[in-house]
């Protein structure tokens, strides 16, 4: 765990005892899915996930290559019903999930729908009604914010984020590898067809002060509107584009509006006619479209055992789950000592409570080098190893250097993977020293590799700032700067921004510094105010 902007919930989180005796694991060329459920449904997601990023890919014009290293495929969980997921979320009954994480982003996704009894397992769409938020949608629309980040490295203004994202939620993909994109999102409904729209479009586009909940909720209704009207009406072809790039220039959000859209009230009452009539949409054909690969394995019984550690760990933990997670994993771990999957989740979980409890730090030590004498080459041992060495070194200088030889190792054996190359550059940092030329190319190589984590986002634009490299650090912000679920720290990287753009780099690396130790400060204290 590493030092977030945005708290994690706190509410106890423990999930069921297995309602399948099977976990399999289905891998694709963008995908990892560990799903409680048949085989032949395990793969049917899998496929279906692969034929998502393939339709985005060709709507996007972006490179088919497959990934390389499975640290920057998204692994997705999928088991129990959305009660169950709202509880691992700590937010109640949600239909799904997503976290960007640097070295495994993760997504949770429900297996079975609980309205039509415990043991059924999602169907095509997994709804019981043309209203009802629905996983599947929810799983698009959250891959969708992964693929953006991860291939467009640019500011997306908040309504366009989630207007795009509910755009591609509702991709219907066909059996010949085909695709209809423009429906409408049911669930919004509401909202949609209304007799009027709760937020004028020049809101929306032009306001800079600090969003409303009914604002937030407009970024994914009116922005879907929006976005699709921009698209497919005639008359407003390439506007968009115009718009966008503005923004990413550093144009004021109500002038890039009106020098893209004209006049604002006007493109109001276009859109509410717009949504009275028949909604246009497109079916599109992937060019040399063939059928996505999926790798089917049977986890092991020992896997299926520490399973639920895993997500809870994988979900992420606060001060307050942290020691139930690492007892629970203590559990399984003694019972099953031989355990490679055993011993690296109570590793992990160990450093995870370190985090909150630097005492736990042997524990971890010891549950790695156990991981370590049964796979010598695992990488997520070596960087856990690595890991442990770095939180010592905060204390104890001596120790960088020893950090550095694990992130090495996990280099050699995977040089795609991102994580050792990002501490690598920390153990410099924190040990007080100039980072060599070599650490900063290793962290600007890790930020291109996983460019939706916003704190190598953050860690690249300090070093940017200590370099007097104002104009590349903010557009390295500017994205986080105006993140539709990150309103205060939005506020903070928006501070930040300018300064920069006031030309005062050396007032702006100061204020983010500051930002990044205060988060960092109070996350390892359990405050979240």
């Amino acid at each position: 765990m590493r030092f977030q902007f945005a708290a994690l919930l706190s509410a106890t989180v423990m999930f069921p005892s297995a309602a399948y005796a099977e976990w399999w694991e289905a891998k694709t060329d963008h995908f990892i899915v560990y799903s409680e459920s048949s085989a032949a449904d395990a793969k049917e997601f899998a496929e279906k996930m692969e034929r998502v990023d393939i339709s985005l890919r060709s709507l996007q014009n972006v490179d088919f290559s497959p990934i390389k290293s499975d640290s920057q495929r998204l692994t997705v969980f999928r088991t129990g019903d959305t009660r169950d997921i709202g509880r691992l979320a700590g937010s109640g009954s949600v239909a799904g999930f997503y976290i960007p994480r640097l070295g495994g982003s993760v997504s949770f996704t429900p297996a079975k729908n609980e309205k039509r009894g415990t043991g059924e397992l999602l169907g095509a769409r997994g709804r019981s009604s043309k209203t009802d938020l629905d996983p599947q949608s929810v799983m698009f629309h959250e891959y969708t914010h992964h693929f953006m980040f991860q291939h467009f490295s640019a500011a997306y203004p908040s309504w366009y984020v989630e207007g795009f994202a509910e755009t591609a939620a509702t991709m219907v993909l066909n059996d010949d590898g085909s695709f209809h994109l423009g429906n409408p999102p049911q669930y919004r409904s509401d909202a949609l067809f209304g007799n009027y729209i709760n937020v004028p479009v020049e809101r929306l586009l032009a306001s800079r002060n600090k969003p409303t909940g009914e604002d937030f909720y407009a970024y994914y209704s009116v922005g879907w509107l929006l976005n699709h009207y921009l698209t497919f009406e005639p008359s407003r072809k390439g506007q968009l584009k115009q718009y966008l790039r503005a923004i990413n220039a550093g144009t004021a959000p109500a002038e890039a509006a009106r020098a893209a859209f004209g006049d604002l009230d006007k493109l109001n009452r276009e859109l509410i006619k717009y949504k009275s009539g028949r909604l246009p949409g497109v079916q599109v054909r992937p060019a040399n479209y063939s059928p996505p690969q999926v790798t089917m394995r049977r986890l092991a019984s020992d896997e299926e055992a520490v399973m639920d550690v895993v997500m809870r760990s994988k979900r992420g933990v606060d001060k307050k789950l942290a020691p139930d997670v690492a007892r629970d994993a203590q559990q399984i771990a003694q019972r099953l000592p031989g355990s490679f999957a055993a011993q690296l989740a109570l590793a992990e979980a160990e450093l995870d409570w370190s985090d909150f409890d630097a005492s736990r730090l042997p524990a971890a030590e010891a549950a790695v080098d156990r991981a370590l004498a049964i796979k010598p080459d695992s990488i997520d041992a070596q960087i856990i190893k690595g890991r442990i060495h770095f939180e010592r070194g905060r204390t104890d200088k001596a120790q960088m250097a020893a950090a550095r030889t694990w992130f090495s190792k996990a280099f050699e054996n995977d040089s795609d993977h991102p994580t050792p190359l990002y501490y690598n550059y920390l153990t410099y940092y924190y040990e007080g020293v100039t980072p060599p030329e070599s650490a900063v190319i290793g962290l600007e190589k890790a930020y291109d590799m996983a460019l939706f984590d916003p704190e190598v986002r953050l860690v690249l634009a300090r070093q940017l700032l200590a370099e007097k490299k104002g104009p590349l650090a903010r557009s390295i912000l500017m994205p986080y700067a105006i993140a539709p679920h990150e309103s205060k720290n939005a506020k903070k990287m928006r501070d930040v921004v300018d300064l920069i753009e006031a030309n005062k780099v050396d007032e702006a690396y100061k204020k983010l510094s500051a930002d990044m130790a205060e988060a960092e400060r109070k996350r390892r204290s359990g405050d979240d105010s």
